[in-house]
């Protein structure tokens, strides 16, 4: 008797996941009838969530209940924060993760071959298939930590999310693109930063962006680091040296068209196991799309491990 529980962020997406609620309920309990007369009887449990953070707690009481998949209905956001949730629990116990995915952007969804259409997504969470992913862990010099799942990016791209947030008329990906103009802009990041991958003899740069990443994608489709694998054990990583106004105009369509991995007088490719990130000024990041620092946090420091076959995806069959 499969026990699921489904977790709707009804702000997602600029509130439009509350728009689907009714629709969604009905689909998931035909699918779960059909199951059913197949001889699988499943237990749905639904609940919305009320405040910043509140899925992490809910996906966290879900896995100590003893659910055996807990599902993300919203966008990156509510991944993140329910992976947080299950990560809490020891790997034995942890529920699978399901996708639902209704949000800006979806680039978990993507990456991990969740089913973008929203129809089909329902289906498979009743026979899908099921991949197993790495989660990373983001660490600052005060010991704060969150788990992530899909991508994080200092700099540039931690501006570019913060200024995604002032932005409610467009949705999906013209309001990513929006902010990358902005950020370009009126936001030009300059950092001199001092990184070590693995045990690696640490270096110095000035740099404009790190990206790291399980997926290839984020931002609601740009493919920071194309050749990114969710399964492999390990961090993928990009820094984009520090690249003036122009330059970094000349730059947007050719990483939005991912034939930037070549041009190595901008940009650095790589993979670790272990990352450490310091600067001299203060960091701008987000983590799966949510905000982990801005400058006035006065954060200088982080460092990034992986955590190899972390997690249960359900994905298309």
């Amino acid at each position: 008797m499969p026990n699921l529980k489904l977790i709707l962020n009804p702000v997602a997406d600029n509130g439009h996941a509350a728009e689907m609620n009714e629709v969604l309920h009905t689909r998931v309990e035909e699918h779960a009838r059909a199951a059913a007369g197949s001889g699988l009887d499943y237990q749905l449990t639904w609940i919305q969530t009320e405040y910043p953070r509140h899925a992490t707690e809910l996906a966290r009481t879900a896995a100590e209940e003893g659910f055996d998949m807990v599902v993300a209905i919203g966008g990156d956001g509510t991944v993140h924060e329910i992976v947080n949730g299950l990560m809490t629990i020891a790997a034995d116990r942890r529920p699978k993760l399901g996708v639902l995915p209704i949000g800006s952007g979806n680039d978990f969804a993507h990456n991990v071959g969740v089913a973008i259409d929203v129809e089909q997504a329902v289906a498979n969470l009743f026979g899908g298939a099921v991949r197993r992913i790495d989660v990373g862990v983001i660490r600052d010099a005060s010991g704060r930590s969150e788990y992530w799942d899909n991508t994080i990016g200092i700099g540039f791209s931690g501006v570019v999310n913060l200024i995604t947030r002032s932005i409610t008329r467009i949705r999906g990906f013209l309001m990513y693109f929006t902010a990358v103009v902005r950020t370009i802009l009126f936001h030009p990041q300059r950092l001199h930063a001092t990184i070590q991958i693995d045990t690696n003899q640490p270096f110095e740069r000035h740099v404009s962006m790190l990206s790291v990443c399980n997926g290839p994608r984020e931002g609601g489709g740009f493919p920071v680091v194309p050749d990114a694998k969710m399964d492999d054990g390990l961090l993928s990583f990009a820094v984009l040296r520090q690249s003036s106004r122009l330059q970094m105009f000349y730059l947007l369509p050719i990483v939005m068209n991912a034939r930037h991995t070549g041009l190595s007088q901008f940009f650095t490719f790589g993979t670790a196991k272990y990352l450490r990130f310091e600067t001299r000024e203060p960091l701008t990041i987000h983590v799966d799309g949510e905000v982990f620092a801005t400058e006035a946090n006065d954060v200088r420091m982080v460092e990034f491990e992986a955590m190899p076959a972390a997690l249960e995806v359900i994905c298309c069959k």
